[in-house]
């Protein structure tokens, strides 16, 4: 709807609360972002017109949970749903910010709560005055808003408690309307509405007595009585107490057909009412899904379905008990038919392999309900391929005799009509075709009418909607549903405890052993490496498993490595992988046609980046948004089963990845993008957006932007309280990010992105220093090395040369180590790169000290520092003292070597605790140890314990434990020298470091020694 304000139109929005959060402006859907963003507008229209704190809102979107960044994703919430307004057309800002949060205000526009209380409000007052059939109608009116559970689909304790306040009013005025209904003599037409709420409601008296006046009024004596004793009974069990006061009292006035609860005389409907609206009687029952309204044959009743079955034609929804008279018209009451057993199950597939797990969870349908419990009902769902109906109907048949009553079977994938599905089904049951009721509701009653008090299995295959399912289901727990989809349905799971079971691909065993049951001859066991290498190229998707077995097995002179070979080529691998056609491929296809036209962008702009697995925050640079909408793409994208999730990583992240067909699907998909410049753009973005963060956690991890050259690469922003979270602990974040920094610098240098490629790669290699990974070390190097020299980046050279150097010092090759440093040496110098120059002498004096020349690694070391002074490079000035001193204590001045290690020591105090800051300690505690210092030894060792202890960092404790063994050993503890040996020992096995090793091995002989000649001295506290 419009208002106007002179000549500017202005759009106004209808919100909806009662149901699925809605928003609609000019008949539009608005659609809503993500789960956060409706659980803010929720609790703000809950409260319309009220303040709202920022802690109550992130308290209820987190449910008690807020992460630390909570407030600045609220204000990200309310300013997109600001900016949705606004594009709809909105005049103003309906959220006004209000201190301590926020306010909506829904004046101009239309909230249907605030019409519900509206509408029931005037009733006391219509009723008041006599006017009682505009009493009923404001309670239908009222009741038509509501088009399902309140707030269906948000999850969370305070919404939960909210959703159960507006459910009670929503029973409250079916109670109030039902009670005037008879008050105007409409008691024929209430029994079966009333009767369906107090299935669904059996401990609420108040309904329960107005069905029984209902079935009173109605000349169903036996049947009020019947319902009573029911509910007696259920009162007597569940409470231990007898009925209310006004229950006994209509019970004993029907036993003795008391004048006074006699029918009224009928009051017409007002003509507003003929045609009433729909409201929701009893949302929970799964019968009432989607405004399906199973209208159940009541007036079908023969010899064998007694008269005092309680009607369960649902209330207020139209064709109820019209459509049970049309059934039985159709069929002819005395013709219901017996229900046969059926078996329409597909044939059982006899090459299934594997899902043992999957299977034990399908098992748990079996434990038997009773029949007026809900069915038991599975999902099992994932992308198309993964062998969903393979394992539905091989647990159908597995299964089958737990049904005695039959089991059906239905295709749902080429989207047939609910009313052609249901009449399959029925002329399954045995229901004469030619008399089937016409219309969709009435079948749906029939159906169900027809399963009560049966075990059936209903198998529903391939379905797309929880629509397409609602009608489908059974109303009786005798029955069990199986129910498979590419799609996630939640509203499955939340209705009617649909049992999720998501199927991932193959292990590989159990993708060996698929291949094994189709190929026969024993082709693939005698030759099981390559058997190995088919299953991997396939992915363990049982789809692509079966096609290639099926490719093999028809061509008998084939070898299983030709195959894999024929595989192995990514360009062809799709094309391969079919057999008449292109299967593989289409089945991906049915999964992308469903994605709304941005998640498809997202799902294939994300294959353009060759790692191994994806951040959130790496794709919210890709697609340059907040963090949170790119969670929800790849939340949808996982729900789609298009991505994979893992996690959280040890920052606290979740990762996505894809499988490696469906990676190769998707860039040939990203290949028809229509932009491609942008989509190029924003993979770059993502790559340089690695840069950003590694930058930040090398200048967290080393107290600055210390040792390391910089270039021209941009650096897109990221979110200062995104990288507190991120890098809390840098090497952790190192240690999850390790291989997607590898595989960028890859990239990046593929790609001719130099300034990328060197950069990355310099600002990560200290970390590979700090985890002894010299193969990463080396690569990142090695990459950055090649990018430089083909885009003639000389500076980027340099410092690679300079990089790889350190990195095959630290492997043990010296003379290339050398080789290469002096190289760097000469490249920085040319280009005028000083600060650089310097940083390269200190690596090289390190490697010419081990070689023997002392002089010359002083020199170095003695010439750079002014570089690094002048460069404000404390953590490097720490580093060329440390190895100063080290040449000081080789030349037998340890006193000379402790005052420069207590140099570098005040130079690290001002790094904060950082590893330079570790290692000048552990420098000091070295000296000192030389010195005889022992107790001011072990205190500084100690200290550089404590850094290195808060960092993870195994191979660092193993130095220093080294140290410290040898201090206490010196000092007479042998004891507390052998725990830290042994500490030490195991650490350095652990990250393999063979210099380290022989140390310790060295420092345990003399131990030994120590303990066998008795020169242990008395232990010290």
């Amino acid at each position: 709807m419009t208002t106007f304000r002179g000549r500017a139109e202005v759009a106004s929005i209808r919100f909806g609360l009662l149901g699925t959060l809605r928003l609609t402006c000019e008949d539009r859907e608005i659609r809503l972002a993500g789960a956060r963003q409706r659980a803010v507008l929720a609790l703000l229209l809950l409260r319309h017109g009220r303040t709202v704190s920022v802690d109550e809102l992130a308290e209820t979107v987190w449910d008690g949970s807020p992460p630390p960044t909570a407030r600045t994703q609220i204000s990200i919430c309310v300013a997109q749903l600001r900016k949705l307004f606004r594009e709809a057309g909105v005049d103003g800002e309906p959220i006004v910010t209000s201190h301590p949060g926020y306010r909506i205000d829904t004046e101009g526009h239309g909230l249907d709560l605030v019409d519900f209380l509206s509408l029931t409000g005037q009733v006391s007052a219509l009723a008041g005055s006599g006017r009682l059939a505009e009493a009923a109608d404001a309670y239908r009116r009222a009741l038509a808003l509501w088009r399902g559970p309140a707030l269906d689909g948000l999850p969370g304790y305070a919404l939960e408690q909210e959703a159960c306040w507006l459910e009670e009013q929503r029973l409250t005025a079916l109670d109030g309307h039902a009670e005037l209904r008879l008050a105007l003599g409409r008691h024929q037409e209430l029994a079966a509405e009333l009767a369906v709420l107090v299935r669904e409601h059996p401990l609420r008296e108040r309904t329960r007595h107005s069905l029984m006046l209902a079935q009173y009024r109605s000349g169903r004596r036996a049947d009020a009585l019947e319902t009573f004793r029911a509910g007696h009974q259920l009162s007597i069990d569940e409470l231990g107490l007898e009925p209310g006061t006004a229950l006994r009292e209509l019970h004993n006035a029907v036993l003795r057909e008391d004048p006074a609860i006699a029918a009224p005389p009928t009051v017409p409907e007002p003509v507003a009412a003929v045609a009433p609206a729909v409201p929701v009687a009893a949302v929970a029952p799964a019968e009432l899904v989607a405004a399906v309204a199973p209208a159940l044959p009541v007036a079908l009743a023969s010899d064998r379905q007694p008269q005092d079955q309680p009607e369960t034609s649902p209330a207020g929804f139209p064709g109820g008990a019209p459509a049970a008279r049309r059934a039985a018209q159709s069929l002819g009451a005395s013709e219901l038919p017996q229900l046969l057993a059926p078996s329409d199950l597909p044939p059982n597939i006899p090459s299934f392999t594997g899902r043992t797990g999957e299977t034990e969870v399908l098992d748990t349908l079996l434990e038997a309900r009773p029949d007026g419990a809900p069915p038991r009902v599975a999902l099992v769902t994932g992308v198309a391929g993964i062998g969903k109906t393979a394992l539905a109907v091989h647990w159908s048949h597995r299964a089958a005799a737990s049904f005695p009553d039959g089991c059906l079977h239905v295709d749902l994938g080429s989207a047939p009509a609910a009313g052609e599905v249901l009449g399959r089904l029925l002329r399954s049951l045995g229901a004469p075709g030619d008399r089937l009721p016409d219309d969709e509701e009435s079948r749906v009653s029939l159906y169900r009418r027809l399963l009560r008090g049966r075990r059936v299995l209903v198998v529903l295959d391939d379905a797309s909607s929880l629509a397409q399912v609602a009608p489908l289901l059974p109303a009786n727990g005798g029955c069990c549903v199986v129910v498979t989809s590419r799609e996630s349905m939640e509203e499955l799971v939340l209705r009617h405890g649909a049992v999720r079971v998501p199927l991932g691909v193959l292990d590989p065993a159990d993708s060996t052993a698929l291949l094994d049951r189709i190929v026969t001859g024993g082709r693939t066991a005698g030759s099981p490496a390559q058997t190995a290498r088919l299953a991997e190229l396939c992915d363990g998707l049982p789809l692509a498993l079966c096609i290639a077995a099926a490719r093999l097995a028809t061509r008998p002179h084939w070898t299983v490595r030709r195959l894999a070979d024929r595989l192995a080529d990514e360009h062809r691998r799709l094309d391969e992988l079919s057999l008449g056609g292109s299967r593989v491929r289409a089945s991906f296809e049915l999964s992308h046609s469903c994605l709304s036209p941005g998640l498809a962008s997202v799902y294939r702009r994300l294959s353009l980046l060759d790692v191994p697995d994806v951040p959130a925050w790496a794709v919210a640079a890709l697609l340059d948004c907040p963090v949170e909408i790119a969670e929800q793409y790849l939340d949808e994208l996982t729900d789609a089963h298009l991505l994979e999730v893992s996690g959280p990583d040890a920052t606290g992240q979740y990762r996505y990845r894809y499988q490696s067909l469906l990676r190769l699907y998707a860039r040939e998909r990203a290949q028809e993008d229509p932009d491609r410049p942008a989509a190029e753009a924003a993979r770059d973005r993502a790559l340089h957006s690695w840069l950003t963060v590694a930058e930040a956690a090398h200048r967290r991890e080393y107290g600055g932007d210390h040792s390391v050259v910089h270039g021209p690469a941009p650096r897109p922003h990221v979110d200062r309280e995104l990288l507190d979270d991120l890098l809390a602990r840098p090497l952790d974040w190192f240690d999850s990010e390790r291989h997607c920094l590898v595989a960028a610098v890859t990239q990046a240098a593929r790609l001719g992105l130099a300034a990328l490629a060197w950069d990355l790669a310099a600002s990560t290699v200290g970390f590979c220093e700090i985890r002894s990974n010299t193969d990463d070390w080396r690569r990142l190097c090695e990459e950055g090395l090649a990018a430089s020299r083909a885009a003639g980046d000389r500076q980027g050279e340099g410092v690679m040369l300079g990089e790889l150097g350190a990195a095959l010092l630290y492997r043990g090759e010296s003379e290339a180590s050398v080789r290469l440093l002096e190289e760097a040496d000469g490249v920085l110098r040319a280009g005028g790169e000083v600060y650089g120059a310097a940083l390269n002498a200190c690596k090289l004096a390190v490697v010419v000290r081990q070689r023997g020349d002392a002089g010359t690694a002083r020199a170095l070391l003695d010439g750079a520092l002014p570089a690094l002074r002048a460069a404000g490079d404390l953590s490097a000035q720490a580093h060329a003292l440390n190895n100063l001193a080290q040449i000081t204590l080789d030349a037998g001045d340890p006193d000379a070597a402790v005052s420069l290690g207590q140099a570098a020591v005040t130079l690290a105090r001002g790094l904060g605790a950082t590893r330079g800051a570790a290692q000048a300690f552990h420098r000091l505690g070295r000296a000192l140890l030389a010195a005889g210092r022992l107790p001011e030894a072990e205190e500084a060792l100690t200290e550089a314990a404590g850094i290195v202890r808060a960092k993870h960092d195994r191979l660092g404790m193993a130095y220093v434990l080294l140290g410290l063994a040898e201090a206490r050993l010196r000092a007479g503890r042998a004891e507390r020298a052998d725990e830290d040996l042994a500490a030490a020992l195991a650490l350095a096995e652990e990250t393999g470091s063979t210099v380290l090793l022989g140390r310790l091995h060295l420092l345990r002989v003399e131990l030994d020694e120590a303990r066998a000649a008795g020169a242990e001295l008395p232990q010290q506290a």
